[in-house]
This record gives structure tokens, sequence and C-alpha cells, in this order.
């Protein structure tokens, strides 16, 4: 399958997952933070870095002001149902992300793979669905490290990127579609893939999406996430193959985050 769009370019992405973090007027002061803490350059341009939050669904509101169309934030839900509406009971759907201000949502991380048992088949009905409702879509893949340690974590991500497209057209190749990848077992343990490792693995995907999908692979924008601090940001941007980072507990604190951004945007 061969992508007809040729205006997708790579561009450099910064978002903070907040996971289940922060009450409503403390994700307010953390955006104010961010805000008070972006250089005038970054905030009159965003063709050197986007940069991205991801709070909890009801926190979305609270950080609303300082992010798009308003702010230089770029706002993204943590999740998103697989239907629009319906007897759902717990779920939030891609027009209701819309309406609440979202313009993204992660979809695939390993942490929903895990704890929330999401397989293959939902995460493709789910990338699908939010790309149709026009949202962005921060699509995670990434192995855990018994398959690193067996050598199979190459095939292992390929399978799950090979999976999640798979309900795609060519028209869903734009820049709405990001992808992450993530070591599982560098998130949160403070061991983070060195940035020869992340490297290999992100030229793997885009190698794979070339092949696949012709133009999209060299113009896929992909991210790393796992254990991304101020110390090894700016070795892994500079490692030459990823787009920036999904940072995890970094970007709970505005100093961590700023600085991953700076050397996101300067490397």
């Amino acid at each position: 399958m061969e992508s007809n769009d040729k205006t997708t370019t790579r561009q450099r992405w910064v978002v903070g997952n907040w996971k289940q973090h922060l009450l409503r007027a403390e994700a307010d002061t953390l955006g104010r933070e961010l805000i008070a803490g972006l250089s005038p350059e970054l905030i009159d341009r965003d063709d050197s870095v986007r940069i991205g939050i991801a709070p909890t669904f009801v926190a979305l509101e609270s950080t609303r002001p300082w992010t798009r169309p308003a702010g230089p934030l770029w706002l993204f839900a943590q999740n998103v149902a697989a239907q629009e509406s319906g007897a759902f009971t717990g779920e939030v759907g891609p027009a209701m992300l819309l309406d609440a201000g979202a313009g993204g949502a992660i979809i695939g991380h390993s942490e929903r793979r895990k704890h929330y048992s999401e397989d293959d088949g939902l995460i493709a009905s789910k990338v699908r669905g939010a790309l149709d409702a026009g949202l962005r879509v921060i699509l995670c893949v990434g192995e855990p490290l018994e398959v690193r340690q067996a050598g199979d974590h190459e095939s292992h991500v390929i399978s799950q990127l090979s999976a999640a497209l798979s309900h795609l057209t060519p028209e869903h190749f734009t820049d709405r579609l990001l992808l992450a990848y993530e070591p599982v077992w560098a998130i949160g343990t403070g061991v983070a893939a060195t940035p020869a490792d992340a490297a290999a693995m992100h030229r793997r995907i885009r190698g794979w999406m070339e092949e696949h999908y012709s133009r999209p692979g060299a113009d896929r924008s992909i991210l790393y996430g796992g254990s991304v601090k101020p110390g090894n940001a700016g070795e892994l941007i500079a490692a030459g193959d990823i787009d920036g980072f999904l940072v995890g507990g970094a970007s709970l604190r505005a100093e961590s985050f700023l600085s991953i951004i700076q050397s996101a945007a300067t490397e």
C-alpha cells in the first residue's frame, strides 16, 4: 500500500504523559509553569519542536487554556475508545475528546497493553477510529525485557506495528499519525535504552514503513519513550533517528520537562 500524501515531513515532538497524576489545580499550575518557562522562540514557532501534554481526562479542561488554539501546547488524551459512542460504560470516544479540546490521543501504551489487556485488534480499531475523527495519534510499540534478551525485539515491535496499522488506508498516513518506540523494560525503571539501541530500533521501524507503505516510512515522526531525562535527552536526539520524546515522570516537573524540550529543540 502506498501513500498519496506528499507533504508529510518528520517533525520533532516532545509530549509529556502525566499518567494518573495531578489533580485539576495541580495540572493547571504545571501548565502555567511550562508556559512561563518556554523561550519566546519556542512559543512563536513550533517548526523547531512541538510540545504536547497528556493529562488525565478530568484535567483536560484545566489545561485547555494553555493549549491550542490559544496557547503553544498541543493537548493529547492518554487513551481513547475504539467506538464513537454507545453503551460502553467508562469509555471516552474521539468526538468527546475533540469536544473537550484534545487534538490527539496516545494509543497502545505498554501500560494499557499490560494492565488492561489491550490487544493488537483493539489497538488497530482505536487507531482507525481516532484518525477518522480527525485526532492526532501517538501509536506506541515496544518490547518487554525477556523479548529483548531473547533477541526477538525487532520482530516483536514490527508485529505490533503491522497489526496496529492493518485497518488503515493510504489517506490515513498524514502527519497526524506519530509513532513512539517505548522499550517496556525502560519505562519507569530509570534505565533507558542506549542511544545506539534506541536509534537502531527507530531505523528498523522506519525501514519497515518504507518497505510496506513507501514514502510514509521516511517521513514518519518516531518518538522515543522510556526513562527520558534531562541527562540523556541530548544524547538520544543526537543519535539521529529519534524525532523527539514521549516523557513520563520527568514531565511532571516543569524544570526537567523544559530541559528535555530544549535538548530536542537545539540538538
